[in-house]
């Protein structure tokens, strides 16, 4: 089983080429190459397979964890990881930016 880490490193790594996927899509340039967008909608859709089952993997991960770890304070643990899900969700997602 890998580490969590290297699951969220490429969760991460997947998540960034996914939205560049999309940003070619949305251009007006996937319009023109016919080939180059063919191919990109066939690559999006290997990534988003694959995000899937690394997702599937985290929560794997995270359940075994659960499950070998028990204590009793253990849903402050789930929320935790919650929240550790939700910040990889927002930062993955080009849409928002954070501004301080």
């Amino acid at each position: 089983m890998r580490n969590k880490q290297h699951i969220t490193k490429e969760i991460v790594q997947l998540s960034a080429i996914k939205a560049a996927y999309n940003y070619f899509l949305a251009s007006e340039r996937s319009m023109f190459e016919v080939e180059n967008t063919t191919q990109v909608q066939q690559n999006l859709k290997v990534v988003n397979q694959s995000l899937k089952a690394l997702y599937a993997e985290y929560k794997m991960v995270i359940g075994c964890r659960l499950t070998v770890d028990s204590n009793v304070q253990q849903p402050s643990i789930i929320n935790q990881q919650l929240n550790h899900s939700a910040i990889i969700h927002f930062n993955a997602d080009r849409r928002f930016t954070i501004t301080e």
